[in-house]
């Protein structure tokens, strides 16, 4: 694979008479560093009793392949609540030969407006030297876990006398992101003849927009 060292070379001499002292050893042009492509193998004959001329030499290249080295990159998952802006977004390469300036960067389609649920973290590759070709690249996806943010309605507390009606009941929202129109009317199950005492008063929401 692209990166890694050559293997040992190997190859055959066929047709050597009377024992002569005739071989041979094998080397290529390519290194740890060539780019994914195939490379000539090539022979070298010794001959140190030059018996050489005897013989009609035919030499066969061979071939070193280089393939494309695995390269994964991994996008790290993360969470937010719903209406506040992603977080910062990570992740990991890993497989990265010859201190090849690949990096990635991290990202989402979802932004705060996003509704509760799970995107994707995806991850983009820089490569200004070109080097991706030499890579087969495994990409694997984080997720974005939106949750739901926290909605408080509070009745605002307040006070009749025995036998009257009830007053104007009010309270407050908050928790609102993305000004999402959600209101919130208050009510109480008191009436004109209920008993002197305590009763609560509710909060009806009103979400005409489906947020």
């Amino acid at each position: 694979a692209y990166g890694d060292p050559n293997p040992a070379f190997t190859g055959t001499i066929i047709g050597l008479k009377n024992g002569d002292n005739i071989s041979a050893s094998y080397a290529s042009a390519a290194d740890a560093t060539s780019p994914v492509g195939s490379y000539p193998i090539i022979p070298t004959v010794f001959d140190p009793g030059a018996k050489l001329g005897n013989y009609s030499l035919t030499v066969s290249n061979g071939t070193l392949t280089v393939t494309q080295a695995v390269l994964t990159v991994s996008a790290a998952n993360a969470s937010r609540v719903y209406g506040d802006p992603n977080p910062a977004f990570s992740g990991s390469i890993a497989g990265l030969k010859n201190g090849d300036n690949i990096t990635a960067s991290f990202s989402s389609a979802a932004n705060a407006a996003s509704s509760v649920g799970t995107y994707p973290i995806v991850a983009t590759l820089s490569d200004p030297a070109g080097k991706l070709p030499n890579y087969s690249v495994v990409s694997i996806n984080g997720a974005l876990t939106v949750s739901p943010a926290p909605l408080t309605a509070a009745g605002t507390s307040t006070s009749r006398v025995y036998g009257h009606a009830n007053p104007s009941l009010s309270g407050t929202i908050s928790g609102l992101k993305n000004n999402d129109p959600i209101s919130a009317t208050f009510s109480s199950p008191a009436d004109l003849n209920s008993a002197v005492g305590a009763y609560p008063i509710l909060p009806t929401f009103n979400d005409q927009a489906g947020k």
